[in-house]
């Protein structure tokens, strides 16, 4: 089933550009939301969080969401901010779940991974989608470690990144994130999917997801071609 809240965000975004609510406004409540639209609370909170993400409203609780600006990029920008140890990856997207299958890492996917051979995984074949876009802006393979395999099935569903919904369901805690960045061309396999010639240019993204101990439970590789992606970081200094 086709999820509703992306589609619940891009007519938001339409009255945005419409004029209709102006850059500081506050916007209409929950409960008003949810009737015009018929929809029910949570796929309002999924439409304002993928709101938010964008940059285009600001939450806060107890307080009126407001505007923050009406115009969306055009490209698929994933912005992340650092404050003290806590860190949030965002984006105006969502995914689309292609596979979910078991995989035991041989020694070339150990290393890609930078982990040890051997290990037993769940890997989560996904795309990600913009609603400005015909084709996926890119390619994650999760890499969830096999010991929380039973959230796999909740993934197509969730609307925020794996390890919230692994922290959500078990006694565990993300302390680190370790993120690489490298040019790296398309790969054949997924060049049709993504619409783009294999070997365009393209960014590799490595995430490994650290628990308290360092240990790795869950790993993703993402191919983010150049012509729909940028990056940006923000960086707030502390008192």
């Amino acid at each position: 089933m086709k999820k509703r809240y992306p589609e619940i965000a891009a007519r938001i975004m339409a009255d945005l550009k419409s004029g209709e609510v102006r850059v500081g406004d506050a916007m209409p409540s929950e409960a008003a939301l949810c009737a015009r639209f018929e929809v029910s609370r949570s796929t309002i909170r999924s439409a304002m969080r993928e709101l938010e993400r964008l940059g285009l409203v600001e939450r806060r609780q107890g307080a009126a969401t407001r505007v923050l600006s009406v115009e969306p990029p055009r490209t698929y920008v994933h912005s992340m901010s650092a404050t003290g140890d806590l860190m949030h990856f965002a984006g105006p997207s969502w995914r689309e779940v292609v596979e979910t299958v078991p995989v035991i890492a041989d020694e070339t996917l150990a290393r890609r991974l930078d982990d040890r051979p051997g290990r037993r995984w769940v890997l989560i074949r996904q795309t990600r989608h913009i609603d400005t876009l015909s084709a996926p802006v890119g390619w994650t393979d999760v890499y969830l470690s096999e010991a929380y395999s039973d959230i796999a099935e909740a993934v197509p569903d969730y609307p925020g990144l794996v390890y919230a919904l692994l922290e959500e369901r078990h006694d565990v805690v993300i302390h680190e994130i370790r993120q690489s960045i490298r040019a790296a061309p398309v790969p054949a396999e997924h060049a049709r999917t993504l619409q783009v010639a294999a070997g365009d240019h393209a960014l590799e993204l490595r995430r490994r997801y650290l628990d308290k101990d360092g240990a790795a439970q869950i790993i993703t590789l993402s191919i983010l071609p150049a012509r729909h992606y940028s990056y940006d970081i923000n960086l707030r200094r502390q008192a």
